[in-house]
Protein backbone atom coordinates (compact mmCIF):
# COMPACT_ATOMS: atom_id res chain seq x y z
CA UNK A 1 0.00 0.00 0.00
CA UNK A 2 1.71 3.54 -1.20
CA UNK A 3 1.93 5.85 1.94
CA UNK A 4 0.54 9.24 1.32
CA UNK A 5 3.64 12.42 0.69
CA UNK A 6 4.51 14.37 3.22
CA UNK A 7 2.57 16.89 1.14
CA UNK A 8 -0.56 15.70 1.46
CA UNK A 9 -0.20 15.18 5.20
CA UNK A 10 0.27 18.64 5.51
CA UNK A 11 -2.64 19.44 3.31
CA UNK A 12 -4.90 17.59 5.07
CA UNK A 13 -4.09 19.06 8.30
CA UNK A 14 -4.52 22.44 6.82
CA UNK A 15 -8.12 21.39 5.76
CA UNK A 16 -8.74 20.47 9.21
CA UNK A 17 -7.42 23.37 10.85
CA UNK A 18 -9.29 25.64 7.57
CA UNK A 19 -12.68 23.92 8.60
CA UNK A 20 -12.41 25.04 12.35
CA UNK A 21 -13.14 28.62 10.74
CA UNK A 22 -16.29 27.84 10.00
CA UNK A 23 -16.95 25.10 12.67
CA UNK A 24 -16.05 27.48 15.34
CA UNK A 25 -18.90 29.92 14.57
CA UNK A 26 -21.00 27.80 16.29
CA UNK A 27 -19.96 28.96 19.74
CA UNK A 28 -16.39 27.66 20.48
CA UNK A 29 -15.49 30.82 21.41
CA UNK A 30 -17.66 31.02 24.71
CA UNK A 31 -15.85 29.74 27.92
CA UNK A 32 -12.66 30.02 29.88
CA UNK A 33 -9.84 29.17 27.27
CA UNK A 34 -8.35 26.62 29.45
CA UNK A 35 -11.63 24.53 30.11
CA UNK A 36 -12.24 24.83 26.00
CA UNK A 37 -8.90 23.57 25.02
CA UNK A 38 -9.49 20.35 27.63
CA UNK A 39 -12.84 19.87 25.61
CA UNK A 40 -10.57 19.57 22.79
CA UNK A 41 -8.38 17.20 24.02
CA UNK A 42 -9.76 15.26 26.82
CA UNK A 43 -11.93 12.66 24.65
CA UNK A 44 -8.74 11.82 22.63
CA UNK A 45 -6.57 11.50 26.04
CA UNK A 46 -9.09 9.42 26.98
CA UNK A 47 -8.38 6.82 24.01
CA UNK A 48 -5.00 7.43 24.03
CA UNK A 49 -4.46 5.96 27.60
CA UNK A 50 -6.40 3.41 27.26
CA UNK A 51 -4.22 2.39 24.64
CA UNK A 52 -0.67 3.54 25.96
CA UNK A 53 -2.17 1.16 28.92
CA UNK A 54 -2.73 -1.79 26.45
CA UNK A 55 1.03 -1.47 24.93
CA UNK A 56 2.59 0.24 27.88
CA UNK A 57 5.58 -2.67 27.45
CA UNK A 58 6.17 -1.99 23.89
CA UNK A 59 6.70 1.50 24.74
CA UNK A 60 7.76 1.85 28.23
CA UNK A 61 11.72 1.71 28.01
CA UNK A 62 11.41 4.62 24.78
CA UNK A 63 8.81 7.15 26.81
CA UNK A 64 10.78 7.08 29.99
CA UNK A 65 14.07 7.38 28.25
CA UNK A 66 12.34 10.77 26.35
CA UNK A 67 10.23 11.87 28.65
CA UNK A 68 11.70 15.29 29.17
CA UNK A 69 11.81 16.28 25.47
CA UNK A 70 8.12 14.53 24.94
CA UNK A 71 6.48 16.79 27.83
CA UNK A 72 8.51 19.66 26.25
CA UNK A 73 6.62 19.43 22.83
CA UNK A 74 3.34 18.22 24.95
CA UNK A 75 3.65 21.78 26.65
CA UNK A 76 4.13 23.98 23.30
CA UNK A 77 1.68 22.21 20.74
CA UNK A 78 -1.07 20.56 23.10
CA UNK A 79 -1.03 23.29 26.21
CA UNK A 80 0.34 26.92 25.32
CA UNK A 81 -0.45 27.17 21.37
CA UNK A 82 -4.54 26.48 21.61
CA UNK A 83 -4.97 27.83 25.16
CA UNK A 84 -3.22 31.40 24.21
CA UNK A 85 -4.73 31.38 21.01
CA UNK A 86 -8.43 30.73 22.09
CA UNK A 87 -7.34 33.77 25.08
CA UNK A 88 -6.20 35.94 22.06
CA UNK A 89 -9.44 35.42 20.03
CA UNK A 90 -11.09 36.88 23.52
CA UNK A 91 -8.99 39.42 23.97
CA UNK A 92 -7.94 40.61 20.73
CA UNK A 93 -9.14 41.17 16.71
CA UNK A 94 -9.34 38.46 14.60
CA UNK A 95 -6.81 40.39 12.34
CA UNK A 96 -4.10 40.46 14.95
CA UNK A 97 -4.65 36.91 15.91
CA UNK A 98 -4.25 35.85 11.85
CA UNK A 99 -1.15 38.73 11.63
CA UNK A 100 1.10 36.50 14.52
CA UNK A 101 0.17 33.48 12.96
CA UNK A 102 0.98 34.25 9.60
CA UNK A 103 4.63 35.34 10.74
CA UNK A 104 5.29 31.21 12.16
CA UNK A 105 7.14 30.21 8.67
CA UNK A 106 9.08 32.94 8.99
CA UNK A 107 9.82 31.77 12.07
CA UNK A 108 10.02 28.11 11.70
CA UNK A 109 12.52 28.39 8.93
CA UNK A 110 15.04 30.92 10.71
CA UNK A 111 14.80 28.80 13.86
CA UNK A 112 15.09 25.44 11.90
CA UNK A 113 18.02 26.28 10.34
CA UNK A 114 20.21 27.60 13.88
CA UNK A 115 18.42 24.49 15.62
CA UNK A 116 18.94 22.03 12.99
CA UNK A 117 21.06 23.06 10.19
CA UNK A 118 18.67 23.01 7.61
CA UNK A 119 19.59 24.39 4.20
CA UNK A 120 17.00 27.00 3.07
CA UNK A 121 17.20 27.02 -1.55
CA UNK A 122 15.63 29.54 -2.97
CA UNK A 123 12.72 27.77 -4.19
CA UNK A 124 12.19 27.33 -0.09
CA UNK A 125 12.63 31.14 0.31
CA UNK A 126 10.06 31.96 -2.89
CA UNK A 127 7.78 29.45 -1.16
CA UNK A 128 8.09 31.04 2.29
CA UNK A 129 7.99 34.91 0.84
CA UNK A 130 4.93 34.36 -1.53
CA UNK A 131 3.14 32.30 1.56
CA UNK A 132 3.60 34.99 3.84
CA UNK A 133 2.50 38.14 0.75
CA UNK A 134 -0.33 35.99 0.45
CA UNK A 135 -1.65 35.67 3.77
CA UNK A 136 -0.79 39.37 4.16
CA UNK A 137 -2.95 40.33 1.17
CA UNK A 138 -5.82 37.83 2.84
CA UNK A 139 -5.44 39.51 6.79
CA UNK A 140 -5.58 42.95 5.51
CA UNK A 141 -7.74 42.74 2.90
CA UNK A 142 -5.37 43.76 0.25
CA UNK A 143 -5.18 47.08 1.62
CA UNK A 144 -1.89 48.58 1.99
CA UNK A 145 -2.96 51.43 3.89
CA UNK A 146 -4.40 48.79 6.82
CA UNK A 147 -0.76 47.56 6.84
CA UNK A 148 0.56 50.99 7.14
CA UNK A 149 -1.72 51.69 10.42
CA UNK A 150 -1.62 48.35 11.97
CA UNK A 151 0.15 48.69 15.64
CA UNK A 152 1.00 46.19 18.49
CA UNK A 153 -1.28 46.54 20.92
CA UNK A 154 -0.71 45.09 24.69
CA UNK A 155 -3.92 42.50 24.39
CA UNK A 156 -2.13 41.51 21.37
CA UNK A 157 0.25 39.56 24.16
CA UNK A 158 -2.04 35.99 23.85
CA UNK A 159 -1.40 35.74 20.18
CA UNK A 160 2.19 36.36 20.24
CA UNK A 161 2.80 33.86 22.73
CA UNK A 162 0.52 31.45 20.78
CA UNK A 163 2.39 32.17 17.17
CA UNK A 164 5.71 31.37 19.38
CA UNK A 165 4.50 28.56 20.97
CA UNK A 166 3.62 26.97 17.47
CA UNK A 167 6.73 27.95 15.89
CA UNK A 168 8.52 26.34 18.64
CA UNK A 169 6.37 23.29 18.51
CA UNK A 170 7.18 23.12 14.53
CA UNK A 171 10.95 23.12 15.83
CA UNK A 172 10.92 21.06 18.56
CA UNK A 173 9.31 18.16 16.19
CA UNK A 174 12.04 16.43 15.40
CA UNK A 175 13.56 15.81 19.20
CA UNK A 176 10.92 13.00 18.67
CA UNK A 177 12.75 10.19 19.61
CA UNK A 178 13.42 8.06 16.39
CA UNK A 179 11.95 4.18 17.69
CA UNK A 180 9.02 5.57 18.88
CA UNK A 181 6.31 5.47 16.07
CA UNK A 182 3.82 8.35 15.12
CA UNK A 183 0.96 7.08 17.02
CA UNK A 184 2.35 5.96 20.40
CA UNK A 185 4.48 9.61 20.35
CA UNK A 186 0.79 11.71 19.49
CA UNK A 187 -1.35 9.49 22.06
CA UNK A 188 1.96 10.25 24.75
CA UNK A 189 2.09 14.07 23.78
CA UNK A 190 -1.78 14.08 23.97
CA UNK A 191 -1.98 12.19 27.32
CA UNK A 192 0.73 14.39 28.94
CA UNK A 193 -0.84 17.80 27.62
CA UNK A 194 -4.39 16.94 28.42
CA UNK A 195 -3.01 16.53 32.26
CA UNK A 196 -1.26 19.43 32.77
CA UNK A 197 -4.54 21.34 31.02
CA UNK A 198 -6.61 19.60 33.65
CA UNK A 199 -4.28 20.37 36.90
CA UNK A 200 -4.02 23.86 35.15
CA UNK A 201 -7.96 24.28 34.73
CA UNK A 202 -9.22 22.86 38.17
CA UNK A 203 -7.80 25.79 40.27
CA UNK A 204 -7.41 28.40 37.50
CA UNK A 205 -9.85 27.25 34.68
CA UNK A 206 -13.16 30.02 35.72
CA UNK A 207 -15.90 28.79 33.88
CA UNK A 208 -17.07 25.27 32.67
CA UNK A 209 -18.53 25.77 28.81
CA UNK A 210 -20.93 23.67 27.93
CA UNK A 211 -23.02 21.97 24.80
CA UNK A 212 -26.12 23.30 25.10
CA UNK A 213 -27.25 23.02 21.82
CA UNK A 214 -26.89 20.25 19.41
CA UNK A 215 -24.57 22.46 16.95
CA UNK A 216 -22.40 23.09 19.62
CA UNK A 217 -22.06 19.64 20.78
CA UNK A 218 -21.16 18.78 17.58
CA UNK A 219 -18.75 21.10 17.20
CA UNK A 220 -17.14 20.29 20.13
CA UNK A 221 -17.01 16.87 18.50
CA UNK A 222 -15.67 18.18 15.13
CA UNK A 223 -12.72 20.12 17.19
CA UNK A 224 -11.85 17.11 18.99
CA UNK A 225 -11.24 14.79 16.01
CA UNK A 226 -10.23 16.63 13.14
CA UNK A 227 -8.45 19.59 13.76
CA UNK A 228 -6.60 18.24 17.00
CA UNK A 229 -5.96 14.23 16.64
CA UNK A 230 -6.14 13.63 12.90
CA UNK A 231 -4.87 16.93 11.91
CA UNK A 232 -1.62 16.77 14.34
CA UNK A 233 -1.07 13.16 13.71
CA UNK A 234 -0.88 14.50 9.84
CA UNK A 235 0.91 17.18 10.72
CA UNK A 236 3.77 15.41 12.36
CA UNK A 237 3.94 12.69 10.02
CA UNK A 238 4.48 15.53 7.67
CA UNK A 239 6.93 17.64 8.69
CA UNK A 240 9.11 14.66 10.12
CA UNK A 241 9.59 13.90 6.09
CA UNK A 242 9.87 17.02 4.63
CA UNK A 243 11.33 18.93 7.55
CA UNK A 244 9.98 21.93 9.60
CA UNK A 245 11.39 24.62 7.45
CA UNK A 246 9.54 22.97 4.66
CA UNK A 247 6.37 22.28 6.16
CA UNK A 248 5.77 26.09 7.22
CA UNK A 249 4.24 27.69 4.36
CA UNK A 250 1.63 25.06 4.45
CA UNK A 251 0.66 27.06 7.74
CA UNK A 252 -0.40 29.90 5.43
CA UNK A 253 -2.75 27.72 3.21
CA UNK A 254 -5.28 27.10 6.69
CA UNK A 255 -6.81 31.13 6.08
CA UNK A 256 -7.59 30.29 2.35
CA UNK A 257 -9.19 27.03 3.18
CA UNK A 258 -11.51 29.15 5.90
CA UNK A 259 -12.03 31.38 3.57
CA UNK A 260 -13.19 29.00 1.00
CA UNK A 261 -15.38 27.11 3.70
CA UNK A 262 -17.16 30.33 4.89
CA UNK A 263 -17.79 31.15 1.38
CA UNK A 264 -19.31 27.82 0.06
CA UNK A 265 -20.96 26.81 3.62
CA UNK A 266 -22.24 29.97 4.93
CA UNK A 267 -22.89 32.48 2.60
CA UNK A 268 -19.82 34.92 2.86
CA UNK A 269 -18.64 37.19 0.23
CA UNK A 270 -16.25 36.54 -2.20
CA UNK A 271 -13.65 39.88 -3.11
CA UNK A 272 -10.73 40.27 -5.81
CA UNK A 273 -8.01 39.96 -2.61
CA UNK A 274 -9.58 36.48 -1.91
CA UNK A 275 -8.10 35.46 -5.39
CA UNK A 276 -4.71 37.33 -5.28
CA UNK A 277 -3.81 36.13 -1.75
CA UNK A 278 -4.85 32.53 -2.32
CA UNK A 279 -3.23 32.58 -5.30
CA UNK A 280 0.16 33.51 -4.01
CA UNK A 281 -0.22 31.01 -1.08
CA UNK A 282 -0.87 28.17 -3.99
CA UNK A 283 2.14 29.80 -5.75
CA UNK A 284 4.44 29.27 -2.71
CA UNK A 285 3.50 25.71 -2.39
CA UNK A 286 3.65 24.86 -6.13
CA UNK A 287 7.35 26.58 -5.47
CA UNK A 288 7.71 24.45 -2.30
CA UNK A 289 6.41 21.17 -4.18
CA UNK A 290 9.00 21.96 -7.09
CA UNK A 291 11.71 20.80 -4.59
CA UNK A 292 11.35 17.23 -4.83
CA UNK A 293 11.93 17.45 -8.48
CA UNK A 294 15.17 19.04 -7.86
CA UNK A 295 16.68 17.32 -5.71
Amino acid sequence: MMRPTGHFLLLFACLAWGGSYAVGRFGLNDGSALWLTLWRWGPGAIGFAVYLALTWRRHEAVLWRNLSQITLIALLGIVVYPVTLFAAVAETTALNASLYLAATPVLIALASTVAWGERLGPLDGLAIVLGLAGALVLIFEGRLDRLASFQVARSDLWAIISALAWAGYCVALPLKPQDLEELPFLAALVVIGTAILLAASVPFGGSIPMPAESAVAWSMLYFAVFPSLLAFYAWNQGTARLGPSRAAPYNNLVPVVGGLLGVSLLGEAIESYHFLGGGLICLGLMANGLRDHHS
